[in-house]
Order: structure tokens, then sequence, then C-alpha cells
């Protein structure tokens, strides 16, 4: 089949569930062409690379933009990559378009997409904004700037053919909030990753000195992390020398991090900044556990795909979420590779953390068990499966 992509953003050297996606939908013998936005171009340009035919469009930086710079960003999104389809996409034929949420500003260009290749509208749904800003008090669910996305939201699963959401939980709440979208157009599409062969990564023995179990949060840092509990959190444990805290990444709340560290100088904690693919899977593979953390305001299922690296590196996992996520009973009731509990009481994060040190003899069964589960629930062939039943009916 051939498959559009539009994508905010694409890049080669980044690893993220889109590129091994494009990759798998490659290897399965379709051709794959993206359009897609970035803020490196100064200029649009098609290129073929790895056999793929991509097609960018200069932006903005988005990404490190303030709130209200973003927002005017993305509301041009739609528009340049319907151009960008245009100019380089426009006599080809296409069976399916394939998008993922952020952004909903592609809501505009999909009914005129799919009256000229009569393709299947497919959207991932990674993002409900804007729910999902409203939780963080990023803005007022009575206000009009609300009002205006959440229409752009409704047109955007209105346009779509399918919706396929990260998690049963997920599923439930499109379903209950968004009673005008047809059910049959929901399905489970689960955040999925190219397995790597060769059984797991090899462990790495830390030096004999280090008889701390190493918690480890790599990816984005900003709201949505909770990264004002999770500092309570370690404050509370400051005098245990049984843990080690590694933040790395970068973002909004990095700073609140720095600022921590200068200040109480504390000995569990440890903030570096964002590293390449290879560097960071080193740093992973001396890590116990893998650490997730989401803000406990949020009202909708999130479910972040970060948790597939811990899995893919048969690392357990430690999940500090709100309680509307599926993540935890995920973790705990079905792969049963890891711990979680409420973002809520740093007592009980504290309670947590104990508890994990006190069974680190057990951590490397638990990552065992999670990387199992990856294979047989999160292999990102099974993405592609859902992609060609999506086309072929």
């Amino acid at each position: 089949m051939n498959v559009l992509c539009l994508f905010q953003k694409f890049d080669f050297s980044s690893s993220t569930i889109y590129l091994d996606l494009v990759y798998a939908l490659r290897d399965r013998g379709h051709r794959v062409m993206i359009a897609a936005c970035s803020s490196s171009e100064k200029e649009s340009r098609k290129e073929k690379r790895e056999g793929v035919e991509c097609a960018f469009v200069p932006v903005p930086d988005q990404f490190s933009a303030g709130k209200i710079r973003k927002g005017l960003i993305q509301l041009t999104l739609g528009r340049k990559l319907f151009k960008a389809v245009k100019a380089y996409f426009w006599n080809e034929q296409v069976d399916i378009i394939i998008y993922p949420t952020p952004p909903v500003t592609l809501s505009g260009i999909l009914k005129p997409l799919k009256a000229h290749f009569g393709a299947v509208n497919y959207l991932m749904l990674k993002d409900i904004f804007p729910q999902n800003a409203a939780d963080l008090r990023m803005m007022s669910e009575k206000g009009l700037l609300f009002r205006y996305f959440k229409r752009l939201e409704r047109e955007l699963y209105r346009e779509s053919d399918r919706i396929g959401c990260m998690s049963p939980a997920n599923l439930e709440y499109i379903k209950k909030h968004n009673p005008e979208t047809a059910p049959e157009k929901l399905e489970l599409f689960p955040n999925t990753v190219r397995i790597i062969e060769n059984g797991s990564y090899p462990d790495k023995s830390r030096n004999s000195s280090e008889s701390y179990v190493n918690f480890i949060f790599g990816g984005n840092l900003g709201k949505p992390q909770a990264i004002d509990f999770l500092l309570e959190g370690i404050k509370a444990l400051r005098d245990n020398s049984d843990v080690m805290f590694t933040f790395i990444g970068s973002g909004t709340e990095e700073e609140k991090i720095r600022s921590y560290i200068e200040r109480y100088s504390p000995p569990n904690l440890r903030l570096l900044r964002e590293l390449p693919r290879r560097e960071y899977e080193e740093i992973l593979q001396d890590a116990d556990i893998g650490l997730i953390s989401l803000s406990p305001l949020f009202t909708i299922p999130n479910f972040p795909s970060r948790i597939l690296s811990y899995m893919q590196m048969s690392k357990p996992v430690f999940a500090v979420t709100d309680r509307n996520t599926d993540m935890g009973e995920l973790i705990t009731e079905r792969a049963h590779c890891g711990y979680w509990c409420p973002s809520e009481d740093p007592s009980v994060f504290r309670e947590t953390v104990l508890k994990i040190v006190s069974e680190r003899e057990g951590l490397p069964e638990m990552g065992r068990r999670g990387r199992e589960y990856l294979k047989a629930h999160f292999n990102v062939e099974r993405s592609v499966d859902i992609l060609e039943k999506a086309v072929s009916g």
C-alpha cells in the first residue's frame, strides 16, 4: 500500500516510535511518503533516504517557544503540510494517510486530502488536546481558546476514518467524552517499537562500591511530568544512601531540578542534559529501574512511550502517575514488570521506593518479564498489521 505520513516533526537521527513505524512499513514492502515540518530547514525540499520519500517544510522552532507563540505556530502547520503534499505528492496514489496528535490543527486539511486521494484517514491518537492543557491549568475550560481548540478536536475526529487509541482507558475516555464520534471508528493502536533482536541488552555491573538502587528518568522534563512532586519525594529520601535518582533530558521544568541541586546539593540526585541515543542507552544499562512520572492533575489517561525504552532494555518500571491512566494496571497486573504509586503523597512515594530497595533482588526478573511483554504486545509489526487492516477493510 501507499502510505502518506503527516508529521509535525520527523528526523532520521532521532529514535522515536514514528521512525520505527516508518521503517517497519518500508520493510513490509509498502511505499512510504512523509510530509513533515522542520525548524532546521530554510526552504521546502524533498529527498529520498533509506527507501523513504520525505518532503520537509520550514517552520519556526515551536518546542522552545512560549505557549502563545507555540500555539500560533501550531495553527500554521496544517496549511504548510498541505502545501508540501500538493507540491511533492499530489500526483501519487495514496491508500492511507496517517497522522498523530499532537497537533489537532491538521483537522482542516483532512477533508480536501480525502477528496483528492480517496485514502483512509487514520489518526494515531497520542495526545488528548486541549483537555490535557486544561488539566495542567495552561488554559481555562471556560475560555475562548479552549473552546476553539475543542472545536478543532471534534473536527479532527469527524474527518478521521479510524482513530487508534493508545490503551483501553484511552479508548473508553474518547467514547465517554466524545459521544458524537462513531464508536466503530475507535480501536486500540498502542505505542510500539522495533524489537532489538539477539536477546536483551547485556547487563553492565556498576562499580562494586555503588550499592544504591539507581532510578533513571529519561525524556522530557515538563509540567506533565510532575517534577515538583518528584523533588519532594526525593527530598524525603535525602539521607538514604540506598537510592540514587538520575534525570536525563531537558524541558521547561529542567531549571527547577538544577536550582534544587544548586541549593541543597542532594547526594541522591543528578541531572544530565539530553544525550545522543547511544550514550543514553549506555547509562540506562547501568540503571536498576526506569522511572515514569505524570501529574496527578490529569483527567485524561496518558500512556507515555518512554515505558517502551525501559522494557526494551529489560529494565523494570516504577510509574508515579495520576489515577486515570491504566499504565499502573499494565505494569503491576498484566506485565508484572514493576511498581506503581499515585503522584499525590510524597510519603507514599518514599514508602514505595523503600519497598523497591528491599526487593531489589527481584528487579532483574521483573525487567525480563517486561521485555517479554513488550515482544508480545508492543512490537511495531502489530502497528503495521492494524494499518494494513484499515486499508483492506
